[in-house]
């Protein structure tokens, strides 16, 4: 199916700032999407901890054991993929972006060559063997563009799910995490979408990914921790604070001020209740058994 959610254009617009200007904002994990804090606001965590604690919370939810295979839908910098490959010694990690700066951070970074990238949209994804997992953070509110109406945002997301199913084993599981909607009405989401941070984007409802997934896969866990963004913000707002005067020759105080002032309005979305966080485990529906058993 061709890719109806954001182009490779909106996507490198906002992902190729450039790799040294994330560096500086994301810290040492290199990952940009919400940790999983401590559910006692002011507890002693750092971001870095935060950041692991979420991809183990992806890596238990997908059920990967040794020697299986992973396939990461927006791979960001690939962060997933390697703590993945050393905490459960899988035999391969495929990573999809349409990022140039993520692609070639990955392969010049890449240290264990059971990590892989590919610099295409999953619906141009091929492979000829299953994968046992698949992973997603943070890259379904590409999936959809702001002028779409319900119906039309329910069809892109079946199309990933659908994809999902296709690329799984039987009993395969699936991982996914994504800001969504919560005190907005359908009507109104466009015109309160940040589209100059994120062009062409636009955020599901989490009833929305239930829906989707439900011909292929059956919904085993679920969370909606909106503090876990807001506090993530806040920390990369003050990592942009403390590396301003490095970051400002090569990027300029203007792209400096421009994620800061998003950040503080996302900030602002999760602690009012406009937005929430979601994390999904999936399992890849099997045979109906009721037909060759029968029912009591």
């Amino acid at each position: 199916m061709p890719n109806k959610g954001a182009s490779r254009e909106a996507i490198q617009f906002h992902y190729d700032l450039g790799n040294r200007f994330y560096a500086r904002l994301l810290g040492e994990s290199m990952i940009y999407s919400a940790g999983l804090w401590d559910a006692v606001e002011g507890a002693k965590i750092t971001l870095s901890e935060a950041q692991n604690r979420k991809l183990d919370w992806h890596i238990a939810a997908a059920g990967l054991n040794p020697g299986q295979r992973l396939l990461d839908v927006g791979c960001g910098w690939g962060g997933l993929m390697a703590r993945a490959v050393a905490a459960k010694d899988l035999s391969r990690a495929v990573g999809l972006t349409l990022s140039d700066e993520q692609a070639a951070w990955i392969e010049e970074g890449r240290k264990d060559p059971r990590i892989t990238v590919q610099n295409r949209p999953w619906q141009e994804f091929k492979n000829e063997e299953p994968f046992d997992a698949i992973v997603s953070i943070g890259a379904i509110e590409h999936f959809a563009r702001p002028e779409m109406d319900t119906a039309a945002k329910l069809d892109c997301y079946s199309g990933f799910f659908e994809f999902c199913s296709r690329n799984l084993v039987d009993g395969g599981r699936l991982s996914l995490q994504s800001i969504i909607w919560m005190n907005m009405a359908p009507q109104n989401e466009s015109s309160n979408l940040p589209l100059d941070f994120f062009p062409e984007s636009n955020l599901p409802r989490q009833l929305e990914l239930v829906q989707a997934a439900d011909p292929w896969f059956h919904l085993v866990e679920m969370h909606n921790r909106p503090r876990d963004y807001s506090r993530t913000l806040r920390e990369w707002i003050w990592n942009l604070r403390a590396n301003r005067d490095a970051l400002k020759p090569e990027f300029g105080e203007e792209n400096i001020q421009r994620y800061q002032k998003a950040f503080a309005q996302f900030m602002y979305g999760f602690d009012s209740g406009i937005t929430g966080l979601s994390r999904f485990s999936f399992v890849k529906k099997g045979p109906d058994w009721s037909s060759d058993h029968g029912t009591s």
